[in-house]
């Protein structure tokens, strides 16, 4: 009850101290090859048009694409179309999970897939921020149609085998790690890879990774670990999987993006994800945020 608490008046606070975004200049969607999906909820939608926004400014084209709850407020969605005028929504209750699982951000993956047969496709969360000069890695991936995921110190894409190893000399209760354990057990799994990577931000290649791939994927793992499988977390292995066994695919250099988590020097990145409980920690994501919306109004 406490952390919950402690969370809630962080967050309350991080608004307060970045609401500056709200009159930032409108981004309008150039029409590229490309796409920019992201779960946004009623929530951090806030939050999400200060990382949208960082991100875009950098790229400077695409389709961007909100995946929102049915009873997203009529003044939600306005706001967001305001900020970016030409902004598809896509409601998260009308995405067909086939034979997966409802939930757990399931609906996704299989939405970043789908997507991805005919265009190439960036996963971003809202808890994310673009801040450096540019990320030229990031716009080669998307022009060379190169899948990629943001990793942490681990920067390799092995084969199943040797993840499962990996994992085993682990102890933790994470079902992500679970999973990883019986990779050698999947069928076919000497012919496929994997990555340690972060569904926070990864791209998706074009025909890269197919619909009946991932399915696949699913089905097996729950047949392996069928106790656990609809635990939080195996969302994330499936976009790692997705990626790995996407064709040329990198992981993206540390640190100059890494998830933020107070083991490294911030100094060194120019892309972070501020995940979970350190999110807020030394009030970094706010000053680089206000950093990014007095770059906004500059531009004009």
């Amino acid at each position: 009850m406490f952390y919950k608490l402690k969370k809630s008046l962080a967050t309350k606070d991080f608004y307060r101290k970045t609401q500056g975004i709200l009159d930032t200049p409108a981004m309008p969607i150039v029409p590229a090859g490309h796409a920019f999906v992201s779960m946004v909820s009623n929530n951090d939608w806030q939050m999400y048009l200060l990382s949208m926004k960082s991100l875009y400014a950098r790229i400077g084209s695409g389709n961007i694409v909100a995946i929102i709850d049915r009873d997203m407020p009529d003044e939600i969605r306005g706001e967001l179309r305001k900020h970016f005028p030409g902004i598809e929504f896509q409601v998260l209750e009308d995405i067909d999970v086939g034979p997966c699982q409802r939930g757990g951000t399931w609906e996704r993956i299989i939405y970043l897939i789908e997507r991805s047969r005919d265009q190439y496709v960036i996963q971003m969360d809202s808890d994310t921020l673009a801040f450096g000069q540019g990320l030229q890695e990031v716009a080669d991936c998307i022009t060379s149609n190169r899948a990629f995921t943001l990793s942490g110190g681990e920067r390799e894409i092995v084969s199943m085998a040797e993840a499962a190893r990996r994992a085993a000399l682990i102890q933790h209760p994470y079902v992500g790690i679970a999973a990883e354990q019986l990779f050698d057990r999947f069928p076919g799994h000497e012919q496929l890879r994997y990555v340690r990577g972060s569904s926070g931000f990864a791209g998706f290649a074009k025909g890269g990774f197919t619909r009946a791939q991932l399915d696949n994927f699913h089905v097996q793992m729950e047949r392996l670990l069928p106790a656990r499988w609809k635990e939080w977390g195996t969302e994330q292995c499936a976009s790692n999987f997705s990626v790995a066994n996407s064709p040329d695919a990198v992981v993206l250099p540390f640190p100059k993006y890494a998830n933020f988590d107070g083991h490294h020097d911030p100094r060194q990145s120019e892309f972070l994800h501020f995940i979970g409980s350190n999110r807020f920690d030394d009030d970094l994501f706010a000053k680089l945020g206000n950093q990014i919306i007095a770059e906004l109004n500059r531009r004009g």
